[in-house]
């Protein structure tokens, strides 16, 4: 059963993928409205899975509660010079470069999920099909592309932290009905700011 749907999750059908393209432009009006600014990571009419989420954790010793989405979608480039990912995965709540906030953040293993057009592959990305357990790794060498961000502060002077390392675990759960896991990562201010740290627990169920 688990690897019927690992192989239904990296091969969707023709009829699945119109249907959640229909969906998501509903989903995306909604989004508009929501006090989480994720839109970009939804431009993608590709996208297969969609979960709100809790993020509870503390970035800088400071800690927060903050709602966001994990987006999961079909892989996107398979020339790459860090493995080619099985799918991509998002992980966003707020939006760091633009209203900067405590907790904010911005973790994608491919650009294109922030609505780039240049298919960077940001992260390795590894799906164990029978514990459902996907982990996500950034690629170092990338960062300073400046795609995965996190924010310790709100207000024009806070600093975006280019995230360098660190990992992203996420388990699919009642048949990818709900997902949980876990962020730890570890980023540098575009200020030449000191190397920080953000962890959290996540949490949440699909709406799409």
């Amino acid at each position: 059963m688990k690897n019927q749907q690992s192989e239904s999750l990296s091969k969707p059908s023709a009829k699945f993928l119109n249907f959640v393209a229909r969906r998501l432009s509903l989903f995306t009006a909604f989004l508009v409205t929501s006090v989480v600014s994720t839109i970009a990571f939804m431009s993608s009419a590709t996208a297969q899975l969609v979960y709100q989420v809790t993020i509870t954790g503390s970035v800088l010793q400071y800690p927060f509660q903050r709602t966001g989405f994990v987006v999961v979608s079909p892989t996107v480039t398979r020339v790459t010079q860090n493995d080619v990912n099985p799918f991509e995965v998002a992980l966003a709540s707020g939006n760091p470069y633009t209203s900067p906030q405590r907790g904010a953040i911005w973790l994608a293993t491919n650009n294109n999920l922030v609505g780039s057009r240049a298919n960077l592959d940001l992260a390795y990305v590894n799906y164990n099909p029978s514990t459902a357990v996907v982990t996500i790794r950034p690629d170092s060498r990338i960062a300073a592309t400046g795609t995965n961000i996190f924010t310790v502060m709100q207000g024009i002077t806070a600093t975006p932290y280019q995230i360098y390392g660190g990992y992203m675990q996420l388990q699919f759960r009642n048949n990818f009905q709900q997902i949980a896991g876990q962020i730890d990562v570890v980023g540098r201010g575009l200020t030449f700011s000191p190397w920080n740290r953000y962890t959290a627990t996540i949490s949440g169920v699909r709406v799409q």
